[in-house]
Formats: C-alpha cells, sequence, structure tokens
C-alpha cells in the first residue's frame, strides 16, 4: 500500500493548478500565502475554461469568437477592455452556405444570411457582436456589413441583433418604423416589442412617444416647422413620423383647420 503511495502519489500533483501555484510562488514570493494562491490560481482557471472552452464539438465552418455578453450596460466612455466578453461559437459556413452557392445564388444573398446567422448564434449564446465583427470575420468593408444587414432588415421585416440595437449604441440604424408598426398593427406591449426587436424598453417607448407627439401635433394642424419646434425633433425627423403616421392610420388624422 505504501509503495502504491509512493509511487503514484506524486502524479496527483502534475495539474495545471500546481504549475500555476509553483509559477505563482516562484515569481511572486511576497503575492501572499497558500490560501491566497490556491484563490488565485481557481479563478485563473475559471477565467482560462471561460476563454478556451472546449471545441471538439466545433463542426466545420465553425469558428470561437469573442461577444461582448448580452447583459452588459452601454454607456459612453466604456472602452472593450473594462468590458465582460462571453465567448461564442459562430457558424462562418454551413451546408446550407455551400449548397446555395453551388446554385448559383448570388455571392452577397449568401453573405447577408450568413451575418444575420451570426448575429443571431451570438445573441442565442448570451453574446452580442458589433458591426465590425462580422467585418473582420468575413473580410469585408465595415460600409458593406452595415449595408448588408440594412438590406436584410428591410426585406424580411426584422431587427437583428448587434450592439447599436441591443447596448443602445451609436447612432445605429433605427428601427422606429418597425417599432410603430408593432405596436399600431399588431397592439404588442413595450416588452414584448422590446425582446422582439433587441432594443431595450427605454429605447421602445422613446420611439413611441415620439410617435404620439408628432400624431398629436399633426391632428392640431402644425406646420412640419412648428412640430419640430414643439417636439424639440429635426424636421427630416418630423416628416418620417408624419410618413409613418400616414402609413399607418391613412389621411385622417389631421383635421379641418
Amino acid at each position: 500500500m505504501y509503495t502504491q503511495q509512493s509511487n503514484y502519489a506524486p502524479l496527483l500533483d502534475k495539474t495545471f493548478e500546481t504549475a500555476v501555484s509553483g509559477f505563482i510562488l516562484a515569481e511572486f514570493p511576497k503575492l501572499g500565502g497558500p490560501k491566497v494562491v490556491k484563490l488565485l490560481v481557481k479563478e485563473l482557471k475559471a477565467i482560462v475554461e471561460q476563454y478556451y472552452p472546449p471545441l471538439t464539438n466545433l463542426r466545420m465552418g465553425q469558428m470561437l469568437w469573442f461577444a461582448v455578453a448580452k447583459e452588459e450596460k452601454g454607456g459612453y466612455g466604456k472602452c472593450m477592455k473594462n468590458l465582460r466578453l462571453r465567448p461564442v461559437v459562430l457558424s462562418v459556413v454551413t451546408y446550407e452556405d455551400i449548397q446555395k452557392r453551388a446554385e448559383g445564388v448570388p455571392q452577397k444573398e449568401i453573405r447577408k444570411s450568413a451575418i444575420a446567422r451570426m448575429l443571431r448564434e451570438a445573441d442565442e449564446q448570451g453574446g452580442t457582436l458589433a458591426e465590425t465583427d462580422p467585418s473582420l470575420i468575413l473580410f469585408c468593408s465595415l460600409t458593406t456589413i452595415k449595408k448588408d444587414i440594412a438590406e436584410y432588415e428591410h426585406e424580411n421585416n426584422v431587427v437583428l441583433p448587434r450592439r447599436g440595437t441591443v447596448h443602445d449604441l451609436g447612432r445605429s440604424t433605427t428601427h422606429k418604423k418597425i417599432i410603430c408598426r408593432m405596436s399600431v398593427q399588431d397592439r404588442k406591449a413595450t416588452p414584448d416589442i422590446a425582446r422582439e426587436t433587441y432594443h431595450s424598453p427605454n429605447a421602445v417607448d422613446r420611439y413611441l412617444n415620439d410617435f404620439d407627439r408628432v400624431r398629436f401635433c399633426l391632428k392640431k394642424c402644425l406646420s412640419v416647422e412648428e412640430t419640430a419646434f414643439t417636439t424639440q425633433m429635426s424636421k427630416s425627423l418630423v416628416l418620417e413620423y408624419e410618413e409613418l403616421i400616414k402609413e399607418l392610420y391613412g389621411d385622417g388624422e389631421k383635421e379641418k383647420c
């Protein structure tokens, strides 16, 4: 029994934890005692497992990528190094993509579907991609990616999840038309609209409140200039809402002046 223990017990120390502990104790001896080092090694191991998950289940055409954690809150002045990240597996090329290419489907259409798929996959895994992510992955310009996303959303009447919409960042393409249609035509509540369009409830309410304010001014026969002054919106934005109101309610909104 003693012989077996003496022969095999040393193998118990052939671990990642032992290697890191030895490195810390040798290179940073003043960092702390064994308990502190053990706790630090435990946290380091958790980080390694998060950022380097097992890739044995990756299929052909898939890749590991790091997205910003979906629960991360957007805000000006927040650097990427201060944001929590989430490793996600993205299907860059699928069997269906190859099949479409063989059938002569335009490359642009295949690319648009691939972008939409990757954005949704990241969202389903708790991460959020920016438009720059598919730009790097597919080696396309950012302008091309933005155009593809806009076309896909317009053609399919959907909103794709990305940092500009999920985290309310920057001057991302607005989705006021889709949001207002869901409220007026589908009678959906703010939480449902927010979930389906990947917007925050505050962002949805902001669109709907602006829509209602312009509609009220329109009923009172205010001109575009007067409406813009009253609502503190730009004239172009007022015209967008007036066009949308006409689409959803017809010409009967404006009272006889």
